[in-house]
């Protein structure tokens, strides 16, 4: 009965942090190991029984960062949620994290409280997959979605355009995961810093423009008048797309650079 319970691996080479997380866990039900490292961290994802469904990642680990640990998982295809724990607060420590593959960048010290409802949500959104075919082109599947010669699919981490691979680093991923979950729907570059990046704060930053211009570089047929990925003057951006006669009159009031 206690293999159906969802599987947490706790990757934290501080005895106490990891004692203290994984009695927490354990009290919401949840089923949990924890290691001290990052090698024995990919061992134990590795084995299928019973599979990890999500990670909680310490940055500064012995021999193997988790920078290293989360970019290891990505490459062998492991599409897990990490949470990745640590105590550095700069603003490109969380950037290099979400490129690594992170999902959720929490600092130390962190309340427990937080990490428990972060760990909720990530293990709710893993059950109910992404919304893509609800939101996308009608021919979408599970996780799969279109948008012009695009193909994404958010599960394997995978991008085609014209039957051609695009490489994307999960943080353009996670991005483009956000536009497609708000198709239509304005969002602005303080929205994008706050659930993209989990900034609390979000700083004054070119970042979001800088990725925004990397999807249209990888998607739009000319970047530089783009279709997709638009730009609302004064506010942030809006993705379409769709783009029928009825779709492209809303994005009408979108700047197209």
């Amino acid at each position: 009965m206690s293999t159906s319970l969802p599987h947490i691996l706790v990757v934290e080479d501080e005895e106490h942090l990891a004692i203290g997380i994984k009695f927490n866990l354990e009290a919401e039900g949840l089923r949990v190991t924890a290691v001290g490292d990052g090698q024995t961290a990919l061992e134990t994802v590795g084995r299928e029984d019973p599979p990890v469904d999500l990670v909680v990642l310490d940055l500064m680990l012995p021999g193997m960062s988790g920078y290293a640990v989360c970019e290891a998982l990505r490459e062998r295809g492991h599409a897990l949620p990490v949470v990745m724990l640590t105590a550095r607060t700069l603003v490109e420590d969380r950037i290099r994290g979400f490129d690594a593959g992170a999902d959720v960048y929490l600092q130390k010290p962190f309340d427990l409280d937080e990490l428990l409802s972060i760990v909720r949500s990530l293990l709710a959104r893993r059950g109910r997959g992404v919304r893509a075919a609800a939101v996308g082109e009608p021919g979408g599947r599970g996780s799969r979605y279109r948008f012009g010669d695009a193909e994404v699919n958010f599960d394997t981490f995978e991008a085609r355009l014209r039957d051609q691979p695009v490489r994307l680093t999960n943080l353009e991923m996670k991005l483009l995961r956000y536009f497609v979950e708000h198709e239509g729907s304005v969002v602005s570059r303080e929205e994008l810093l706050t659930k993209v990046w989990g900034l609390a704060r979000p700083p004054a930053t070119r970042t979001v423009d800088t990725f925004v211009f990397n999807l249209r570089q990888a998607f739009e047929a000319d970047p530089s008048k783009p279709v997709h990925f638009l730009s609302v003057r004064g506010t942030g951006y809006r993705f379409v797309g769709d783009r029928s006669p009825e779709r492209a009159g809303t994005a009408a009031a979108a700047e197209p650079c």
